[in-house]
């Protein structure tokens, strides 16, 4: 079974939330997590991997928070994953000393292209049109 770890849900959350937000002014992550019911201590740290590869802008202080760094058109929902998840893989044939010779490694393979694929297709604005 392919799953996303909490962190990757976290921040697919985050994002598609900051994305959905019409007013483009900082959102604090306290209100975030409290709207969404996520823990603040796991939203922080979430955020801040975000932050370093890009995808978020911060402001500190009084008003401060969070934006998307980018238009919901431009961020797939690839990116996020592979930033939080890392690469998209399924099945575990890495170290497997039979994975040469394996008849299952194939399979694997074009299931995690395809997973990919369709990631890559999805944006943080088809979330939102998928949403309505």
């Amino acid at each position: 079974m392919f799953n996303l770890s909490r962190r990757t849900n976290y921040g697919l959350e985050l994002m598609l939330y900051l994305a959905k937000d019409k007013t483009k002014k900082p959102i604090s992550l306290k209100e975030i997590a409290k709207k969404k019911k996520l823990p603040l201590k796991y939203l922080e740290q979430v955020a801040l991997k975000l932050k370093e590869v890009g995808f978020l802008v911060s402001k500190e202080g009084k008003g401060g928070g969070y934006i998307l760094a980018f238009k919901p058109k431009e961020i797939t929902v690839a990116e996020i994953v592979e930033v939080l998840e890392g690469p998209v893989e399924v099945g575990s044939c890495a170290g497997c000393p039979s994975a040469s010779l394996c008849g299952q490694k194939t399979v694997w393979q074009d299931l995690g292209e395809k997973v990919r694929e369709t990631m890559e297709a999805k944006t943080l604005e088809d979330m939102i049109k998928d949403e309505k």
